[in-house]
């Protein structure tokens, strides 16, 4: 673990003045040396410094170093001021979330969750688009910050109380209070319903690679960080589970049907989003193991189709200057090796095999069938309306009379298709080989 954590530092210092494609391939290397030499297990293995891996921290990993390397392809084609002060800023982005998933002490979590925040905060607020990002970030940025600090004050009492206070002590509680805390700053980062406010907007202000990092890694802190903390309120959530489940069941609801009325592409792809993370949250919140595999396909294959989905946007968005899907009909006439990655993309989002969603929603339905039957109206539902939303953006983009602001566009770079392919590949070479995580 030290190898990488001194590794990653010298990489993000040098950042500023390297060339990127050196920068791309070595990532490429670290990513298969971290995958040849470490392996995914049931305990932490690879202890040093406070650092280790497991199950979940492994797969958390992967994914990181994969949407990295393609954040990182998608930034070849930008034209855009202080270029390496964003690669720096990308370095020490996957610096902090490197080390927020191999820490094994509470406080250390807890100081490079916040610290990873900071990077997308200046990604927006210096690489937006429009004059409202700072409006944006500020409200990102605070939404966290009001969220997590309730949890500082816990872990340092805790921490005083306890001696240490690394995962999976011999530690549980009754208290409601602490319980309360404990998930809040999770369920707002993933985020709950009711408290995702600020992700449409971060989404639709930022970046491309702003929205494929927080979409595809930042959400995933959230679930993340409630496996680590569950295990300590597994009576507490026995009792209260029925209150976060209803809410994100409803919720989820809610934001299919709003799914149904965007026209801006950005915003469609974030609150899918917030449909899928509330799938998580009621996985998680089950303690079953179909709950927590469920969740963890879930959250690896969102990561890849939600970032490939954005990169898309990001792409038409570059030659048209709008996301609207009212003004980019008859993409199919001009591009149709685009609209079939796109295509691709879509019947993943829906869950339709053979992608990891399929298996992840599944797993998932059956933990809520354990909890509650009547939970699978709601699914049924929710499902229903996130496919009719996904199918009418791609027949509205897809299909139509080509507008005139269309009919400049051209067929596509090598190095998108790439990226599409790239995106798509692993999703389908897990749901062949599931048990890589079991």
């Amino acid at each position: 673990m030290l190898s990488y954590f001194f590794l990653l530092i010298s990489l993000t210092l040098l950042s500023l003045k390297m060339n990127l494609f050196f920068l791309i391939y070595f990532f490429f290397f670290m990513n298969l040396v971290f995958l040849t030499s470490a392996e995914a297990k049931d305990f932490f293995s690879y202890i040093s410094f406070n650092m280790g891996l497991d199950y979940y921290s492994f797969c958390m990993i992967l994914l990181t170093f994969w949407l990295f390397i393609l954040m990182m392809y998608g930034m070849l084609n930008l034209k855009l001021l202080y270029f390496s002060y964003l690669s720096m800023l990308v370095f020490l982005m996957f610096f902090f979330l490197f080390l927020c998933f191999v820490t094994l002490s509470f406080f250390s979590f807890y100081i490079y969750f916040e610290c990873s925040i900071l990077p997308v905060f200046f990604l927006i607020y210096g690489w937006g688009y429009q004059p409202e990002r700072v409006f944006s970030s500020l409200y990102f940025f605070f939404y966290t910050l009001f969220s997590s600090l309730p949890l500082l004050i816990l872990i340092f009492s805790l921490n005083n109380l306890l001696g240490y206070f690394y995962f999976y002590i011999d530690f549980s509680s009754e208290n409601l209070f602490l319980f309360f805390f404990f998930i809040f700053s999770f369920l707002v980062k993933l985020p709950m319903f009711f408290f995702h406010l600020w992700l449409p907007k971060a989404h639709v202000e930022g970046p491309t690679i702003g929205s494929m990092i927080l979409s595809g890694v930042m959400l995933k802190l959230g679930g993340y960080g409630l496996i680590r903390v569950l295990y300590m309120f597994t009576s507490l959530v026995n009792c209260y589970s029925f209150f976060f489940m209803t809410l994100s069941l409803i919720g989820a609801l809610y934001v299919g049907l709003f799914c149904l009325l965007q026209s801006d592409s950005k915003v469609l792809v974030a609150y899918s989003s917030v449909s899928h993370m509330s799938l998580v949250i009621c996985g998680l919140m089950s303690l079953s193991w179909y709950g927590f595999t469920g969740s963890l396909y879930l959250m690896l294959s969102h990561g890849l189709i939600s970032s490939g989905l954005f990169y898309f946007v990001g792409c038409l968005f570059d030659r048209l200057g709008t996301r609207s899907m009212f003004l980019m009909k008859g993409l199919i006439n001009l591009s149709p090796s685009l609209v079939m990655f796109f295509f691709l993309l879509v019947v993943s989002n829906m869950s339709c095999p053979p992608s990891l969603n399929l298996i992840s929603e599944l797993l998932i339905c059956f933990s809520l069938m354990g909890w509650d039957y009547l939970s699978l109206i709601y699914i049924f539902f929710t499902l229903f309306f996130s496919a009719c939303a996904m199918i009418c953006w791609f027949s509205f983009v897809s299909h139509g009379y080509t507008f005139g602001l269309v009919l400049n566009l051209d067929s596509g770079f090598v190095r998108e298709y790439y990226l599409f392919f790239m995106h798509l590949t692993p999703l389908y070479l897990f749901f062949l080989n599931l048990d890589f995580f079991i």
